[in-house]
Order: C-alpha cells, then structure tokens, then sequence
C-alpha cells in the first residue's frame, strides 16, 4: 500500500503550488475560525447568555441544557474552523477533483479499513503512556507548569462535556467530540496539510512527523501534547500507506469515540480519568501494544 507521487492537475485556475494551497488553508481556517465565533456570540445573545461568563464557571456541575448548548456551540465551531475550510479549499485549487485529492472519493478496502482501526486501537496504551511522561515533564518544568495553569478553563469545558445522564447526551458527544472532528481535522491535516508537504518534502515521512507536529500544537493541550503527537504519527502513517482518508478517519472516530465511552460508562470516576489516575497501562499491555503497532504498520505497507 505505499504511497505513490501526488500528481495535480493545473487548470483549474490557481497555480496550484503546495505554498499556495496551505497558506489559503491557513487564511481561511483562521477567517471561519472568527466567523464561528461570530456565530456563537450571537446565539449567545439571543439566549441571554454571557459566554465568558459561562465558559470560566462551566465544569461538571453544569445543567444538561447548559451542556448541550456548550455542545452546540463546540460542534459549530469544528464544523467552522476544520470542515468548512477543508471543502472550500478543495474545490477552489483541485475543483471536481478535491475529494479525489483529499482522499474521500472511494470506500476504503475492507481490509485497509480494518487494519487501520486496529491500528489506532492498538496504539491506545503508548498514548496513555506518553501521557503520564507528558505529565511528568510537566511537573519538572516550572514555565510548562505555568501554561498547564491557563489550560484550566479548557479542562473544565471537557470535564463538563464529558458529563452525560442519559444515551441523548452520549450520542451528541460522540457526534461533537469523536465524527465531526474526525472527519474535519483529518480533511485539514492529513488530506490537505500532509499530503501537500508531501509534495514539498523529498522524504514523506518527514511531511508525515511535520504534520503530526502542527496537529499536536494546534490542540493546545500542554499535558497531552506527546500523546495527541503519537496519534498524529499514527492517523498520518495510515493515510500514507492507505491512500484513502476515510481509513485514518476511521481511526481517529474510534480514538476520540473510545474515551467518551468510556467517561460515559464511568460517570463516577471522571476526576480520575481526566488525571489518568485510573488509566495506569500494565508493561505487558504495553509491550504488547509496540508489538501490535510493528505487526499491524507491516501490514498496512504490504
């Protein structure tokens, strides 16, 4: 399944260069981004709600019509800042052709498909294990310290979305926190940004780190930055040996879906997975994991 050269037509009315493409991206994520934000401040307004308010007392002990609202506004802004940008992108530079470039015009292979989720499902225990080292440099650095402190706010906004009473409030955060920024995200990062290094960069596994770097950095998450980089390697290396971006988005469904599962099924105990505390991997999971991860990488290559 290995990668051949991206070839891309040139008549459709732009040059068409991979600078070109990515710096229109980063324009327009940015525009959408603020349009978004338009958008919530409004609806805010019209329910006479104060959002900065809301978003610094928003936690756990948040009503369900307050969730949901807090839902609505995190799956317009997704929907803004990746979904959006990604289409409008596609046509303008590859017109009829941008989904064959991005990747999503075919079904993937059954057994690509399969491979590649068991992949992303695989690698679960080595991110939660580069995210207790996370944490641990963390704590050693004093000024990553200090920004883990202004990451508060958002901490409280995913333990209060993480809090759901009924199947309703499950389905809506499997929909606003697992489909619709797996399909978003990986339109941008790995349909777009990736596959356009890839033209930059005479290795495409240095396109592939580069664009799991810019994807663990655009999360804005110190303490989870190593494990959001590690799903980053494994969502781009799938795409690269698969060709098809349904598969890495897939994978990424299942990555982000899996944990609000699990918060769902352990209502009780949210403190302590938003801390890892209850998410401590046996070695022997993990061994099994790199070895998993080695078997299921050489599949997907053959």
């Amino acid at each position: 399944m290995e990668h051949n050269p991206i070839n891309t037509e040139k008549n459709t009315g732009f040059t068409n260069s991979p600078q070109q493409v990515l710096l229109f991206m980063g324009a327009l994520v940015f525009l959408c981004m603020m349009l978004g934000s338009g958008i919530i401040a409004l609806a805010c307004n019209i329910q006479g709600i104060d959002f900065q308010d809301t978003i610094a007392g928003f936690g756990k002990e948040a009503a369900p019509d307050l969730r949901n609202f807090m839902r609505g506004a995190l799956l317009v802004n997704h929907i803004l800042t990746f979904l959006v940008p990604a289409m409008i992108t596609g046509y303008v530079f590859f017109r009829q052709r941008w989904s064959s470039e991005i990747g999503i015009r075919h079904a993937p292979a059954p057994g690509a498909l399969g491979w590649g989720v068991l992949l992303t499902a695989v690698a679960f225990p080595l991110a939660q294990v580069a995210f207790s080292a996370n944490r641990w440099i963390v704590e050693k650095i004093g000024w990553l310290e200090s920004l883990v402190q202004s990451e508060s706010v958002s901490e409280n906004l995913m333990e209060g979305l993480l809090v759901m009473q009924s199947p309703v409030e499950m389905i809506f955060s499997l929909i606003v926190m697992a489909a619709i920024p797996a399909i978003g995200e990986e339109m941008v990062f790995r349909g777009l940004l990736q596959k356009q290094l890839q033209r930059l960069m005479a290795n495409p596994y240095f396109a592939v780190v580069t664009t799991a770097l810019i994807f663990s950095l655009a999360h804005f998450q110190v303490q989870r930055f190593f494990a959001i980089f590690l799903l980053g390697m494994v969502l781009g290396l799938i795409f690269y040996w698969t060709k098809n971006l349904w598969v890495s988005i897939a994978g990424h469904f299942v990555f982000n879906g899996t944990q609000v599962l699990v918060a769902y099924f352990n209502q009780e105990n949210l403190d302590k997975l938003n801390t890892g505390e209850e998410m401590q991997m046996p070695l022997l999971a993990v061994a099994f994991s790199l070895v998993a991860v080695i078997f299921i990488s050489k599949k997907l290559k053959e």
